[in-house]
């Protein structure tokens, strides 16, 4: 019974809610962050800096890298300026990459997060990507990820 009237109540505020013209406008934030999301896939699979500095922010954004420390043995997160991380593909790559969106989630058409399945012939990718639209343009200011050797 409970879960009938949350249906029902879920309807009704739908109803009322519904504003063509926030739904295409998130429609176009939609399109606009998941379009970031493959600039930075293309951009680093073609070597393109052009599309990688469309996608990252380069003046406020940073990649979390999962690593080991070579004293210790011990698990640490290297941060490094996502301009740096940029510059590391310089040209295309030889082999077939493939990527595909798992989700996205946007708050307040200003802040999203993309979850992005990133494959090449040597690793699988899971890429957790957090943009902000700053000055009109979906930038990414965080990429983290995990990475499963073949």
């Amino acid at each position: 019974m409970f879960k009938n009237l949350v249906i029902g109540l879920s309807l009704i505020i739908g109803s009322v809610a519904v504003d063509v013209q926030a739904a295409s406008k998130t429609s176009d934030e939609y399109k606009a962050v998941v379009d970031t999301a493959y600039k930075y896939f293309n951009g680093a699979a073609n070597g393109d800096q052009a599309m990688l500095r469309a996608a990252f922010d380069v003046d406020y954004g940073d990649i979390k890298i999962p690593a080991t420390d070579k004293e210790t043995g011990k698990d640490i997160i290297r941060t490094i300026p996502l301009g740096k991380f940029a510059k590391v593909f310089k040209k295309a790559t030889a082999d077939l990459w493939q990527a595909k969106i798992l989700s996205v989630d946007i708050v307040d058409d200003k802040m999203a997060m993309v979850k992005l399945d990133f494959d090449t012939p040597k690793t699988h990718y899971v890429d957790y990507l957090v943009m902000y639209k700053r000055d009109g343009q979906w930038r990414i200011v965080n990429k983290t990820f995990v990475a499963t050797a073949k």
